[in-house]
């Protein structure tokens, strides 16, 4: 029986748990509250995940909205979330043109290609054939980036990539992330993350993640997310934080309580948006962040390394009110450009402009550097048993 055409499909592994699944979410809030006919198909890889990782309970519970068509044969858009789990190794298994047919067939980019320390963990040119042969045939595979970041390293790959002129951001429904304490008033300052534990997240050297969250007789530190245990197994002095585990504080009401928000990662990891940073901003706390994030929030943030956070606050401290104006500032842009009401109008300007293989802007990695690195790629894949894409 042939379902009805879609407006916009979208599609991803439903064990996402991160940022994919809040953005893929975000995305269908606002495209439902725009009345556009909404398909969903949720796709089991393999390869990617682990055996025993379940479900995301949002985003299996999409399945049993009455406004949503799923496994929907026909789509204008069909978008596909996150190109490490639609490579041929992880989505080989699925039949020829499973998808359907579709006018535009659009790869949301939500990690970069390369990790921090110059690894390839996917290949965009061989994920693209694959997404490819999930849809009828005839449809190129174009790619929309989620932060200049990824869009940079994207470029690497190009001519051979098609490469959308706009980005496919976060969006927030920002009604809910509004601030009810005022940030940087008097007395000790209150500096955090939230996250879990995971590795990559968190700086290589235990003392650069102290650094990061500074103890002093002005500074008071709060952890949400990550187990004081983890700390303890990295070797990091946590004594004087306040810790909650994940899930025992909304993200909002965490973010609140907050003055300062930082937030650094390891030298292996690529951080392609930041979520959590945006929601910080969404709440009015000032950002000290990992200068690889500039290219995502440019001057909304403070860039520093770990040892130097302590003086910043320090900074912070002394002007308070210039940088509360700052904070305010970074609110006032991240209500601008990642609401949801911005989706429609960037699906439209996306709909109306034609993809690129130019290639002619700044590459993140020299064309021979790219090259080496998709013949290594491809030859340890041959060797290993782990699968190629997402490996």
């Amino acid at each position: 029986m042939t379902t009805p055409k879609a407006d916009v499909t979208l599609v991803t592994d439903p064990r996402f748990m991160g940022g994919t699944a809040s953005a893929f979410l975000a995305d269908i809030t606002a495209l439902s509250r725009a009345g556009l006919r909404l398909g969903l198909r949720l796709v089991r890889s393999r390869g990617f995940f682990q055996p025993e990782d379940p479900d995301n309970p949002a985003l299996t519970a999409l399945a049993e909205r009455s406004d949503i068509i799923i496994d929907p044969d026909s789509s204008n858009c069909l978008f596909l979330h996150n190109p490490q789990v639609f490579g041929h190794a992880q989505a080989g298994h699925l039949p020829v043109s499973a998808f359907g047919r579709c006018d535009r067939l659009f790869m949301v980019a939500h990690h970069p290609p390369f990790l921090g320390d110059g690894a390839l963990c996917y290949d965009p040119l061989s994920t693209t054939r694959s997404a490819e042969r999930l849809v009828v045939r005839g449809v190129r595979a174009e790619w929309l980036p989620v932060s200049g970041l990824v869009r940079a390293q994207l470029r690497s790959f190009q001519p051979f990539l098609l490469l959308s002129e706009e980005d496919w951001v976060n969006t927030f429904d920002t009604a809910e992330w509004q601030p009810q304490r005022p940030k940087l008033a008097a007395g000790p300052l209150v500096i955090g993350r939230h996250g879990r534990a995971n590795a990559d997240k968190w700086p290589d050297d235990p003392r650069a993640i102290a650094a990061s969250l500074p103890v002093g007789p002005q500074v008071r530190v709060h952890v949400l997310g990550a187990e004081a245990k983890a700390f303890e197994a990295l070797g990091v002095t946590h004594e004087a934080w306040r810790i909650d585990p994940f899930g025992s504080l909304s993200p909002r009401a965490y973010l609140d309580g907050l003055d300062v928000f930082s937030y650094f990662y390891s030298a292996r990891w690529a951080e392609a948006f930041g979520r959590t940073i945006a929601e910080a901003m969404l709440m009015g706390v000032r950002c000290i962040l990992d200068p690889r994030l500039e290219q995502t929030f440019g001057p909304h943030a403070i860039y520093c390394q770990p040892a130097d956070v302590a003086k910043v606050l320090n900074e912070i401290r002394q002007s308070p009110d210039l940088h509360r104006d700052a904070a305010a500032a970074a609110q006032e842009w991240a209500r601008a450009t990642l609401d949801l009401a911005t989706v429609i109008p960037r699906l439209a300007r996306l709909r109306a402009t034609p993809p690129s293989r130019r290639g002619m802007a700044p590459r993140a990695v020299p064309p021979l550097t790219t090259l080496r690195k998709l013949v290594g790629f491809h030859r340890r894949s041959m060797t290993s048993n782990v699968p190629s894409e997402g490996a």
